[in-house]
């Protein structure tokens, strides 16, 4: 246990079908290694992933999905392609709960590709800061379990 790498990104919306509730964006982001690789908490160097978004929304509900690459330059590891789909639910003014199923293309020589679940959370903490948590594991791979929390700093 430990803190990780740094993930720094900027989410980008180049189209917003209000009519529809439909969204399409772009989310490139660059992997600042701040985690101890010796200890699996970190890539050991920078990473720079490029997703592409899509989101809809009806009522309480929104899906969303996205497909990307990331390039990575640690030892023993490989650029790869995934993707991923999510389902949540507004609770309330502060709350929206959700279901994630995401797989990738191996990260890794001698490792195959993998698929996983989360279920997790957002919490509007203000305006414009939410805390974001999630915990699943896999179907498919080499991680059994996994549990994420950070911040989210909101510009609009």
């Amino acid at each position: 246990m430990g803190p990780g790498d740094i993930l720094l990104g900027v989410k980008w919306r180049f189209f917003d079908g209000d009519k529809a509730q439909l969204q399409f964006g772009v989310y490139p982001q660059l992997l600042v290694p701040t985690g101890e690789r010796s200890r699996g908490l970190g890539e050991g160097r920078t990473a720079f992933v490029l997703p592409l978004l899509a989101q809809k929304s009806c009522g309480k509900w929104t899906a969303y999905g996205n497909v990307g690459f990331w390039w990575r330059n640690a030892p023993e590891s490989h650029n790869y392609f995934y993707a991923g789909a999510v389902l949540e639910r507004e609770i309330n003014d502060k709350l929206e709960l959700g279901m994630e199923l995401f797989g990738n293309s191996p990260k890794e020589r001698g490792i195959r590709s993998e698929l996983a679940f989360n279920i997790g959370a957002t919490w509007k903490m203000r305006e414009h800061l939410n805390l974001l948590f999630s915990a699943g594991r896999d179907i498919v791979g080499e991680t059994h379990a996994m549990a994420y929390i950070g911040l989210q700093l909101l510009t609009k």
